[in-house]
């Protein structure tokens, strides 16, 4: 009986001090999130950038919310935060801090806005801004031209600076009659490129051109263009 009462006795405190007999830690706060980035760079001289961040634990709360920060060359920037789910938080890199190359990291910051204690931290992911490459020009373009009628062509473009991140992409255009059309282009190197030609703009004879276009696909900037390189569609 005595063993019993000892027992019980115990298990009232583990109640008071942890909130439940046997189950230390279960009022605990939550644990730092593990978090993942889209898109993880950009280049120099983007303008305002939109990130999504992935994760769990995020808040939302008046006195516990989720902030995204960017830090580069030891100083901390909260970000103009968005709370999507607990899951998923989006934020605005301003074109200031994307004005030049920098290796700098992203985290999350969990804790009361208004309060003094320091907030938590999840881990860190490393996000790129790089420097603007140079002119991007071409110097072949294989095969140079086709019969008309043709079905769908894909044709190889070598050449120099060619990009492929998430907001500088090089796409192969297709020039004739006026019309430019951006052709399903799939990036092998920074210097080769390879597009397909739809058999549509193959129908009739035509002298045309084949050249570059880099920019972001998503942006409001004008791409660049390289040179351009003649290409026939012979009848």
């Amino acid at each position: 009986m005595q063993v019993t009462k000892a027992v019980l006795l115990g298990c009232l405190i583990l109640l008071l001090g942890s909130g439940g007999c046997g189950s230390a830690g279960m009022g605990s706060s939550s644990s730092t999130p593990n978090i993942s980035i889209s898109p993880s760079s950009a280049v120099a001289g983007s303008p305002d950038l939109t990130v999504t961040v992935t994760g769990s634990n995020f808040a939302n709360a008046d006195h516990n919310k989720s902030l995204v920060v960017f830090s580069e060359n030891g100083v901390d920037t909260f970000l103009h935060t968005t709370f999507v789910s607990g899951t998923q938080l989006t934020a605005v890199i301003p074109a200031a801090l994307l004005a030049s190359a920098v290796t700098a990291t992203v985290l999350v910051e969990t804790g009361d806005p208004v309060g003094s204690l320091p907030f938590s931290k999840s881990n860190s992911v490393s996000f790129g801004v790089t420097a603007v490459t140079g002119a991007v020009s071409i110097s072949s373009v294989s095969p140079m031209s086709a019969i008309a009628g043709s079905p769908d062509l894909t044709v190889t473009v070598t050449g120099s600076n060619f990009a492929n991140a998430d907001h500088n992409k090089s796409l192969v255009v297709f020039s004739a009659n006026g019309v430019d059309t951006f052709l399903h282009t799939t990036f092998v190197s920074g210097t080769q490129l390879t597009a397909v030609i739809p058999a549509a703009l193959l129908a009739s004879a035509v002298t045309a051109t084949v050249l570059v276009e880099t920019g972001d696909p998503i942006g409001s900037l004008p791409f660049s263009k390289s040179n351009s390189i003649d290409f026939s569609v012979n009848p």
